[in-house]
């Protein structure tokens, strides 16, 4: 069964266009309709080209929400560590 809901602002309204979806392997973040970021329920995370490196500060804001992340440094060094992968 999949679920989605939108990501909450900083104010804690919805945030459109940005979205997290559940599924039978893990939850998904999509911004518009372009896949970001998926996690799977292992803990495994594939970040998708090229829409997680600062495409837009708008998804970029909520990619570091949906990672529980604080900078996109952070992201990038777990993409060099090889903890998060890249598609």
């Amino acid at each position: 069964m999949v679920q989605v809901a939108n990501l909450r602002t900083a104010s804690g309204g919805y945030a459109p266009n940005q979205f997290k979806i559940w599924t039978d392997e893990g939850v998904v973040f999509q911004s518009y309709q372009s896949t970001i970021a998926e996690r799977l329920w292992n803990g495994e995370v594939t970040l998708f080209e090229p829409y997680w490196n600062m495409y837009s500060s708008t998804t970029n804001r909520y990619l570091l929400q949906f990672l529980n992340e604080d900078s996109i440094k952070d992201v990038r060094a777990k993409v060099k560590s090889g903890e998060y992968k890249v598609e």
